[in-house]
């Protein structure tokens, strides 16, 4: 027998040994802190950990199974050794996910994904029993864990898809093998990792390009040019501007929340800003195609309260907050930006976070966003990060290298109060901390 058979039926025996296990007992985890009785463990390694030296600990609290890929941790016969133990994860994802026959519904896009993913889960779990991706636990391992959360019962599952280089979407198709999808748009996000935009569209657009080839749904954003050119066969398209399949309108370009009438039914929902006009009508679309009624649609959309620390709005003793700080791209400060423009208030601040992986467009486009906010009538512009710094030389403009250093100025120099604030940034930049000082 050659190699590779040798490693095909060794591969084989191992998915059948843990895909037994997790029938049993249903609970695949990387984390020591949540092991369950019966649980898969799978040692993965990080920047600054080891999670094969976790194996033994696994054991002691209840596993049943340990997947390493160092055999210096090899305990019993408990312990799986493969050649990758994040290899492993994947293939089991993939092969439990074969076992299932029900919808698997991909998102991706630049801006805007967690949040569709969020309101397309609210809309369908109004009629049926829906999984969906945690947080935006969308990445290489993040997709096969929400696969592996997946329950026998469950008639539909989302799964949201991120990228930050070529070939990651068409990636985690393969892993995820989903049956429909959409992207919510093309924008300039995590270019050093894609070379150009052109190399965003290309990546994201990997998954029309599976679902062509299965025979996919696919939903389309019919108001982004760069969707709106792509080779797509079985699609429902959707706008807000032009002729398409469904169609809606913004209701109050002047309104801080995003509404839309569609079919003669307004929807006004809690989400700050017009751009997530196109998240609900996208969500919209994918509830008709699973016959949710309009009047449950509206109902859940309009229900529902953003509480992490996308599109929310916070009132604190002292001002009115509006956090988007869990991403930050070129689009998505513009859009954020544009949005916060058109809210009446006597004094209106933003605090703004770098954008980070832009790599050749990085300067060009904090510019940009530096020019936008000072040709606004702001109280003030705090700028965090080295990226900002030499476009804060406005009146009005401070600069700070880190929020916490922001959040020390803010604590000892301001008594800011009776202000509406966007505080704008992504994790990176981690903006939140200024939240409670305001």
């Amino acid at each position: 027998m050659d190699d590779n058979k040798q490693y095909s039926k060794e591969k084989e025996e191992i998915m059948k040994y843990l895909l037994k296990i997790f029938q049993k007992y249903e609970d695949v985890t990387t984390d020591t802190r949540t092991i369950k009785k019966g649980s898969i463990f799978f040692g993965l390694k990080g920047e600054n950990f080891d999670g094969n030296s976790f194996a033994n600990k696994a054991l002691s609290l209840g596993a049943e199974a340990v997947v390493i890929d160092n055999k210096d941790y090899y305990i019993n016969d408990k312990t799986i050794l493969v050649e990758d133990s994040l290899s492993c994860l994947q293939d089991f994802a993939n092969y439990y996910r074969k076992t299932l026959t029900i919808p698997i519904f991909a998102i991706s896009g630049t801006n805007g994904k967690t949040t569709t993913k969020e309101l397309i889960h609210t809309i369908l779990s109004t009629k049926y029993k829906t999984s969906a991706t945690v947080g935006n636990l969308n990445n290489q391992i993040g997709v096969p864990l929400t696969l592996l959360k997946i329950k026998k019962d469950d008639q539909i599952a989302i799964v949201e898809m991120g990228a930050s280089h070529l070939k990651d979407i068409e990636f985690l198709c393969n892993i995820a093998q989903p049956t429909c999808g959409l992207l919510t748009n093309v924008g300039t996000a995590h270019i050093a990792g894609f070379g150009s935009l052109e190399g965003v569209v290309q990546t994201k657009t990997e998954l029309y390009r599976f679902l062509n080839s299965r025979k996919g749904k696919v939903f389309v954003n019919f108001d982004d040019d760069n969707l709106k050119q792509q080779q797509v066969e079985n699609k429902t398209t959707y706008s807000l501007k032009t002729k398409a399949d469904i169609q809606a309108k913004i209701i109050n370009q002047e309104s801080p929340f995003a509404e839309i009438e569609i079919d003669n039914q307004e929807i006004h929902s809690n989400l700050i800003g017009g751009y997530n006009c196109y998240n609900i009508l996208a969500a919209i679309c994918v509830g008709k195609y699973f016959d949710v009624s309009l009047s449950l649609m509206k109902n859940s959309i309009e229900n529902y309260q953003p509480n992490n620390n996308r599109s929310q709005i916070k009132k604190t003793d002292r001002n009115t907050l509006i956090l988007d700080c869990y991403n930050a791209n070129p689009s998505s400060c513009k859009e954020a930006i544009n949005a916060f423009s058109k809210i009446k208030a006597d004094e209106k601040r933003v605090f703004i976070g770098a954008m980070k992986e832009l790599g050749t467009v990085s300067e060009k486009e904090h510019k940009a966003i530096a020019d936008l906010l000072n040709s606004l009538s702001l109280k003030q512009i705090i700028f965090v990060g080295d990226e900002y710094k030499q476009y804060a030389t406005q009146k009005n403009n401070v600069w700070f290298q880190t929020s916490n250093e922001a959040k020390n100025y803010i604590i000892n120099n301001e008594q800011i109060k009776d202000s509406l604030i966007l505080i704008k940034g992504s994790r990176a930049t981690q903006m939140e901390n200024l939240v409670d000082v305001l």
